[in-house]
């Protein structure tokens, strides 16, 4: 047995790997566009980020911390932008 991967092996590997990414690109971009559509409160768009985020352990579950650093930041900046934003103009109205 050797340690190194044929190139179907690693093709394989490739095609799973970018199918991975692929699935959560899907997830996240679905939920942005979702916070964005300013339907959600605070609450709803807080919690669609933390169930995004136990979705993506389930699918990488060994680089969240890449996925915290990434799109941790991204989910309080579009709640802040998006939905806070819109709290506040129909407090103010």
């Amino acid at each position: 047995m050797t340690d190194q991967f044929d190139d179907s092996e690693m093709a394989q590997l490739l095609a799973e790997e970018n199918e991975k990414l692929a699935q959560l690109r899907e997830l996240v971009d679905g939920a942005c566009e979702e916070i964005m559509g300013g339907r959600l409160d605070v609450s709803e768009a807080t919690v669609m980020a933390q169930r995004v985020r136990r979705q993506a352990a389930q699918i990488i579950p060994d680089m969240m911390d890449q996925f915290d650093l990434i799109y941790q930041s991204r989910f309080e900046r579009l709640i802040s932008q998006y939905v806070s934003a819109r709290a506040s103009a129909k407090d103010a109205g």
